[in-house]
């Protein structure tokens, strides 16, 4: 594959081992990872009172029998309006872990994915002179990057991440760091020099 520069030139050459960029056929795992990184993101606040929480009197409502209607012993009952609520939703955590080599399995997958859709490019670098949205906007537009991109770094320097805020569907991350419900948000994944390195080191890969 190509190293191109931040101009969209060719300056090298480099190659995408089959180990991460050519997974397919487990998609169960991929899933299983994407519905992880939603569960961990969910508040869990969901809060509802029983009956023993609701306020009101616990005084009978009215009479046991000859009144035609069904016994009842207090208007806390979840069957009446501002009655307690039967079994609702109290805070949680939805959160649940994936092994590791489960995630590692399914960010390779993704990743696989995108590059069979001809969606993974590598740059030289990011360096940016001024944290200048326009400048950035400007480099993506020379690459060809239109819809939403993932940009890979090593380490995002401040003035790469303080220019990226403002642009609508770029995202930097530190290619450690990232997941696979990360790359399958985005249509194009790039990466520097430096990042693919630092991907290919945790993978054991260099």
């Amino acid at each position: 594959m190509d190293i191109l520069s931040v101009s969209g030139a060719a300056k090298g050459q480099v190659e995408l081992p089959d180990a991460v960029f050519g997974k397919s056929g487990k998609h169960g795992v991929l899933w299983e990872s994407v519905r992880c990184y939603l569960a961990s993101q969910r508040q869990g606040t969901a809060c509802t009172k029983t009956r023993a929480e609701v306020s009101g009197t616990g005084k009978k409502p009215y009479r046991q029998k000859h009144t035609g209607r069904a016994r009842h012993g207090s208007r806390r009952s979840p069957i009446f309006t501002g009655g307690g609520i039967v079994f609702g939703p109290k805070p949680r955590d939805y959160g649940f872990e994936l092994p590791r080599k489960a995630r590692r399995q399914a960010l390779y997958e993704a990743l696989s994915a995108r590059k069979a859709d001809n969606s993974v490019s590598v740059v030289e670098d990011f360096k940016l002179a001024e944290p200048k949205t326009k400048e950035l906007a400007k480099i993506l537009s020379d690459m060809n990057l239109s819809g939403s991109v993932l940009l890979l770094v090593d380490a995002v320097p401040e003035n790469l991440k303080r220019a990226s805020r403002n642009i609508a569907g770029l995202t930097v991350l530190p290619a450690q760091q990232t997941s696979a419900y990360a790359v399958l948000q985005h249509e194009h994944v790039v990466f520097t020099e430096a990042g693919l390195k630092s991907l290919l080191t945790a993978a054991g890969l260099q």
